[in-house]
């Protein structure tokens, strides 16, 4: 299969399986990082996720199939354009709706992704390079400690009934990493000369499953609290970034040489990060609908079928006086008091009133 048909294929799978996701995200019990068992335990045992991961597995498997053909300048925009049908699923069908800041965003990386291809030019030919473990301790390590330190710490703090709900821009930021981690771990094995098992004595497929699993499930917890929207388009940018960025670094592609196509590139990814910078941090409060007018009659008449409760007398327990009527309505009818005790003058029982008599005391 040709390398740009690979890329293509892969990031249709990769970006419907984020899709799925979505789908077992609202169907889970809620999950927080700071209880790492549960979540692992919630997520794996979901079939529409592992429906989901089955996808992007398969996306993956062509990622490697693309990266053994292609540079990085030629399959990262392609990775990139997924998000734009992943946009486009998540308004039609899970209903999103976006303000006019964050469209700006989203114009500003979409701007950024044909600076980036237009940057392409003349790609040198892919060589297998050999990564010192020095290399790859110092592009996974922080990528992979960072985002795991954020979800564990971060979900300390207790969601509050009137917090402002969050976008979800640093859980696209801490699943891209990751992400972005395990796809560079992809390019080296696509670039290894290992061939079926042997591949299992490098670092690569260790780091592609351990990155992978980390970014997948810093994003279905985001996809629980944040818009797929958000989350997907700043994940794209930050994995993409990570990966045209490191991989130069790891695996000694150039950039392009000629002026023109370097400045091309430099302004992408600058546009990239001014539009995810751009992006609101917290969901725009909804207006709240202020109170009508209710005319004087109106406010003093009561629910039909309301009535005052009844005064009582807490000694004798009948009550002082009939129920008062609102306007309007129909007072019940009168109703006889029961006979009243005979201390009801005299709640201690110690004085006798007679006629003629002045409270005199008689001796028990």
């Amino acid at each position: 299969m040709n390398g740009i048909v690979a890329a293509f294929v892969a990031t249709g799978l990769y970006y419907v399986g984020f899709a799925i996701f979505k789908l077992a995200a609202d169907r889970m019990e809620p999950i927080r990082g700071n209880r790492i068992p549960h979540m692992v335990w919630t997520i794996v045992s979901n079939w529409v996720f592992l429906l989901g991961l089955a996808l992007v597995l398969c996306g993956l498997s062509l990622q490697i199939l693309a990266l053994s053909k292609e540079s990085l300048g030629i399959a990262v925009p392609i990775f990139m354009s997924g998000v734009i049908p992943l946009i486009i699923i998540s308004m039609i069908f899970f209903g999103e709706r976006l303000t006019g800041r964050e469209w700006l965003s989203l114009l500003l990386i979409a701007a950024g992704m044909a600076l980036l291809t237009l940057s392409i030019g003349n790609p040198p030919p892919i060589e297998a390079v050999d990564v010192p473990a020095w290399k790859l301790g110092v592009v996974v390590g922080p990528a992979i400690l960072v985002p795991l330190l954020i979800m564990v710490f971060g979900d300390y703090r207790p969601d509050g009934r009137h917090a402002r709900p969050v976008t979800g821009i640093a859980y696209g930021l801490s699943s891209g990493f990751p992400v972005g981690t395990a796809e560079l771990a992809i390019k080296g094995w696509s670039d290894s000369g290992s061939k079926g098992l042997s591949i299992l004595a490098t670092p690569y497929p260790y780091v592609t499953v351990l990155a992978a699993g980390l970014g997948f499930g810093i994003m279905v917890m985001a996809f629980q609290r944040c818009r797929v929207a958000i989350v997907a388009t700043v994940m794209t940018v930050a994995a993409k970034s990570y990966l045209l960025l490191m991989g130069t670094f790891m695996y000694d592609e150039p950039w392009p040489s000629d002026g023109g196509h370097f400045s091309l590139r430099l302004a992408a990814l600058v546009l990239g990060a001014i539009g995810v910078l751009q992006f609101p941090r917290h969901r725009p409060v909804e207006n709240i609908e202020p109170y009508e007018e209710v005319p004087a009659a109106q406010a003093t008449q009561p629910p039909p079928g309301m009535v005052f409760p009844q005064a009582r007398d807490p000694l004798a327990g009948v009550p002082l006086s009939a129920p008062t009527p609102y306007p309007g309505q129909q007072a019940p009818p009168p109703q006889a008091p029961p006979p009243r005790s005979p201390y009801a003058e005299d709640p201690l029982g110690q004085y006798r009133n007679q006629p003629g008599e002045q409270n005199r005391r008689y001796p028990r």
